[in-house]
């Protein structure tokens, strides 16, 4: 018998951690479910749990994705599961995935689900992933799920590529302007100083002092400025490790003009697009809303669709009720929702919902990138030119005199 340690989840919201003992991975698995545990990742004692987070650092997104639709495709032609597998191990590329394919398969083969396997590699396969991989697999439409879920991907990759791409100029732009003023500032104006010596400090002009000042500053004394950085990083993420801290941080960031919407509309667009999966997937409301919520990066938008799932659970409120009660979700949402349960369709409501929010983030990120270069390029360059005009008015000064 092996000793395997687990997580795993004792209804919808609370999460423990164990361990047992069993014959094979799959048993594992097998006796957690029997006693009524959803789990979350399994694997044997003593193999280390950066395993699959050092495989995460190597292995992207786009792999797990590509593995997905190759997967789907191979199922839906008829080619059985392991044989799948091994065709999708041989004409992957990347060698630490290619052993995780290979992992994949030596445990079906070991009698397994494929749902059992992907809990080895929770950083690669996370808890919405398995349970939609387990629903094909108990309904027999696995080629189906494993097509919505690489759908699902190819989406908020292609959408996070055009929001990245978006910024992209906008941080070049800010990045080229910082080390430009503090390369004037460090390496060139003290030299240039030295010109002005004789000159006299005090008979130079207001602009000339404040540049001099922040290059002694920052040629002298910029220790003090990365000590001050990292402190600050230091404390940004000690606060971000406490729960409280992290509410807050999501607090503050909702509470910004543009980039709490931004955020707002992005993990609207996220959560509808899930539960419109999951809901295609056959997978109870509850859990649905569960792990949709479980999806979304701020912890205070989480809180929300966990307040609509216990609605929806304790007082028998439907989905577009508990979302009328939620703060940061728009009637519209609540709306279309509440059109999608009349039909019989809160699956295509949700996900014309995602399709809405997911246009407004490329847009928005566009309007902001179009706005956000001029102002950069205006700012660097009246930086930039504050800096040189302050050197050169003493040079005027003095051929004046000299005149």
């Amino acid at each position: 018998m092996t000793k395997f340690i687990y997580k795993a989840k004792d209804g919808p919201s609370k999460t423990l951690e164990g361990e047992l003992d069993a014959g094979s991975h799959s048993e594992a698995v097998t006796r957690l479910d029997a006693m009524g545990y959803s789990p979350i990742w399994v694997r044997e004692k003593g193999i280390s749990a950066d395993r699959s987070g050092f495989w995460r650092q190597r292995i992207g997104l786009r792999e797990v994705t590509m593995f997905t639709r190759q997967l789907a495709s191979l199922i839906k032609s008829g080619v059985p599961i392991l044989r799948a597998l091994s065709t999708i191990a041989d004409q992957t590329e990347n060698r630490s995935f290619q052993k995780v394919v290979k992992e994949l398969e030596l445990t079906i083969r070991d009698g397994g689900m494929l749902s059992d396997a992907l809990l080895k590699y929770p950083s690669l396969f996370p808890e919405l992933y398995v349970n939609m991989v387990r629903s094909g697999e108990s309904g027999g439409v696995l080629d189906v799920i494993l097509v919505r879920l690489a759908e699902s991907r190819e989406k908020e990759e292609e959408v996070m590529r055009k929001v990245q791409s978006a910024v992209a100029y906008p941080i070049l732009v800010i990045i080229v302007g910082i080390a430009t003023v503090l390369v004037l500032l460090v390496f060139f104006l003290p030299r240039v100083a030295s010109i002005f010596q004789d000159y006299g400090y005090d008979k130079l002009p207001v602009p000339t002092k404040i540049i001099i000042g922040l290059s002694n500053f920052f040629h002298e004394s910029w220790y003090w400025l990365v000590l001050g950085v990292g402190l600050f990083v230091a404390v940004f993420k000690r606060l971000a490790a406490f729960e409280k801290g992290r509410t807050m941080i999501d607090r503050m960031k909702l509470g910004f003009p543009l980039l709490g919407r931004f955020i707002r509309q992005s993990e609207i667009a996220r959560f509808a697009r899930t539960l419109s999966l999951l809901i295609q997937a056959g997978i109870s409301i509850e859990k649905a809303l569960s792990l949709s919520g479980s999806v979304l990066n701020n912890s205070i938008l989480r809180e929300e669709v966990e307040d609509i799932r216990k609605r929806t659970v304790t007082q028998g409120m439907s989905v577009s009720a508990g979302l009328r009660k939620a703060v940061y979700f728009p009637a519209f949402v609540a709306n279309m929702a509440a059109v999608g349960e009349e039909g019989g369709k809160l699956d295509e409501s949700m996900m014309e919902i995602a399709s809405f929010y997911e246009k407004e983030v490329e847009q928005q990120s566009r309007l902001a990138t179009s706005l956000l270069e001029p102002i950069l390029i205006l700012i660097v360059g009246l930086v930039v030119g504050f800096i040189v005009a302050a050197m050169l008015l003493p040079i005027f000064e003095l051929s004046t005199i000299v005149r």
